[in-house]
């Protein structure tokens, strides 16, 4: 059992947490979280830590809002993390929700969250490639008259 600020008590089996072996960008320090669903059936979960109990991390399923979202892991990561048997990896990108403006969500698609779920490892991880960002608007803002065009258009 572990008592947090957003949670409050919380009971988990010795083999449910997950080890950032390197912590994550950020926060070496911080190691070993647990996994909490945020409601039945949600794109989110917390990434809730266990070595500083103030600290949860949003983070969502990314093809929940972004279909085509294609992170090229290198094969050698794939290889030292294990992920080379389907239904091992489980991916997960950090949220940002600003309070009252749901519309204003982004996500970091640049350093998703791999983890080994056989293993119960994880990683995040810095992309290579340039087309995402730490910043992806789900939700693009509608411009003034957008919806007279889209109308229009029809």
């Amino acid at each position: 059992m572990t008592v947090t600020t957003r949670f409050g008590e919380i009971d988990y089996e010795p083999g449910d947490p997950i080890t950032f072996g390197k912590g994550l960008l950020g926060f070496p320090n911080l190691r070993r979280f647990l996994v909490i669903e945020h409601k039945p059936g949600s794109a989110f979960r917390w990434l809730q830590s266990l070595d500083e109990p103030t600290v949860a991390f949003l983070t969502c399923d990314p093809w929940s809002y972004v279909e085509d979202y294609a992170p090229d892991v290198p094969e050698n990561l794939v290889k030292e993390m294990g992920l080379d048997e389907e239904g091992t990896c489980l991916v997960l990108t950090t949220a940002n929700i600003p309070p009252g403006r749901p519309d204003g969500m982004v996500l970091n698609l640049f350093a998703p969250i791999l983890v080994n779920l056989r293993t119960r490892t994880a990683k995040q991880v810095t992309l290579d490639e340039s087309a995402y960002t730490i910043r992806h608007r789900v939700f693009q803002k509608a411009t003034p008259g957008s919806e007279v065009a889209a109308a229009q258009a029809a």
